[in-house]
């Protein structure tokens, strides 16, 4: 089985993101298939193909803007459909890359495979944070309608797209992720980074510092915990738009001392800052699944998250940690602060959490069910 991918991750071209398992995840899917190349969506930056393994590779549109992203994606998969024939197309969202996939599938007949990564159909947070996205919304379902199947990351995403009478076959299939990689962290630099904050417990948060991940009200929140428990710092790792903003926020409400932006990080340190973390928060306004919860979970640590779709799929609330209604702070400050104030419970829930996700996310198994559902779509007739 050959595939050609569609994506919009620059971390397969050698870009160095703090979601550094990408490439990992993808040469592991190569070793199941005949054949994985990947399209990777950019604006011009002299990009070169990129060999990730014998069989895996990334090829770059190096494109001036986002439109001329689709012409060159197509010319780019053109040129790899002209050398080899691929048996499914699979794009990482309903939007441009879906649409390219659309006009790949209506040329050559490949079938063709949407990812659902967003909760983005029933989502007014989503559609709200840009003007752009009711149109996006408008090609999504265009997408939708003439893909052969989908995949979505949580069985609530599924809801919703079975609540719009979606015909297609879709399968419930989250994010593969190596908890290995999160029972060995570095022990000298977890020390490190407790004995730079000595005497203080940390709460962290990591990923793309953008508006639907909710940072000001992290940060606005954080200032009700500190006043009543001062010994606690928080600590921010990613980059992102938002980065400046977050900046002026932190500087206002004079937490410089208490809340560090310690920008991309690398993957192998953000394991030591997860395991060098006393709680671990992830108040978005929205996710599908939130991979950052199963990392968390294979720390060992509490997290207390949003009840979005992803984080109702992965915590158990009030068991392998908390959840509380979207920008409700009053709730989100009471449940840090209870696990601020009790550190045997935080270590209770951390172990449950730990067992959790280890029994239900295992790396082999979610590989495997992600190229069997390949392997299904092009097997189907119809």
């Amino acid at each position: 089985m050959k595939i050609l991918m569609i994506s919009n991750d620059q971390a397969f071209l050698g870009v160095a993101t703090s979601t550094g398992d990408a490439i990992t995840r993808h040469k592991s899917y190569g070793q199941l298939v005949e054949k994985l190349s990947i399209i990777v969506l950019t604006k011009h930056r002299g990009f070169v193909p990129n060999i990730l393994s014998d069989n895996v590779r990334a090829y770059p549109t190096n494109s001036f803007s986002v439109w001329q992203n689709l012409t060159d994606a197509l010319a780019v998969g053109r040129d790899l459909f002209e050398s080899d024939h691929y048996d499914l197309l699979v794009c990482q969202d309903p939007f441009l890359t879906g649409l390219i996939g659309y006009f790949l599938k209506k040329k050559f007949g490949a079938k063709l495979l949407v990812d659902f990564h967003g909760d983005f159909w029933d989502n007014h947070y989503w559609l709200e944070e840009n003007i752009l996205h009711r149109p996006m919304l408008a090609v999504s379902r265009f997408v939708v309608a003439h893909s052969d199947a989908l995949r979505v990351v949580s069985s609530g995403v599924k809801q919703k797209l079975l609540q719009h009478k979606i015909k297609k076959p879709i399968e419930v299939i989250p994010t593969p992720v190596n908890l290995e990689n999160f029972k060995t962290p570095d022990p000298e630099t977890v020390a490190s980074i407790k004995n730079e904050f000595l005497g203080q417990k940390i709460i962290l948060w990591t990923g793309r510092l953008s508006v639907e991940k909710n940072l000001s009200f992290l940060i606005l929140s954080f200032a009700k915990i500190i006043a009543k428990y001062p010994n606690v710092v928080l600590l921010i790792a990613g980059s992102g738009p938002e980065k400046t903003k977050l900046e002026k926020l932190i500087t206002s409400l004079k937490l410089t001392d208490k809340i560090k932006l310690l920008g991309q990080t690398s993957y192998q340190l953000l394991i030591n800052y997860f395991h060098s973390a006393d709680i671990f928060v992830l108040p978005s306004r929205h996710e599908s699944f939130g991979k950052v919860l199963l990392e968390a979970g294979a720390s060992g640590k509490p997290t207390v998250a949003s009840a979005t779709t992803g984080a109702k799929e992965v915590i158990v609330d009030g068991e392998t940690g908390f959840l509380f209604p979207v920008n409700k702070s009053k709730k989100f400050v009471n449940q840090i602060l209870t696990l601020l104030n009790d550190e045997n419970l935080a270590h209770q829930i951390g172990a449950k959490a730990f067992q959790h996700i280890h029994q239900k996310y295992n790396w082999d198994n979610s590989l495997k069910n992600v190229v069997a559902y390949w392997q299904k779509v092009v097997a189907d007739k119809k």
